[in-house]
């Protein structure tokens, strides 16, 4: 009873706190920049390592 408990206000907690962690990808883990751009497109502030010049376009050099 006392593991479930801890493991629910635990949940509750990161819940609270926006914990919500990032893939963290890079742009050798796309084929394409389509692919890529999608990711990024996603969620921006997860995936901003994937746009270095910070232009809004991701993975430039993929084709």
């Amino acid at each position: 009873m006392k593991k479930s408990l801890l493991i629910f206000m635990l949940s509750i907690f990161l819940f609270a706190c926006g914990s919500t962690p990032c893939e963290k990808k890079t742009c050798k883990d796309f084929k394409t920049q389509k692919e890529a751009q999608a990711a990024y497109d996603s969620d921006p502030d997860c995936y901003k390592n994937l746009d270095k010049d910070n232009d809004g376009v991701a993975c430039e050099s993929l084709p």
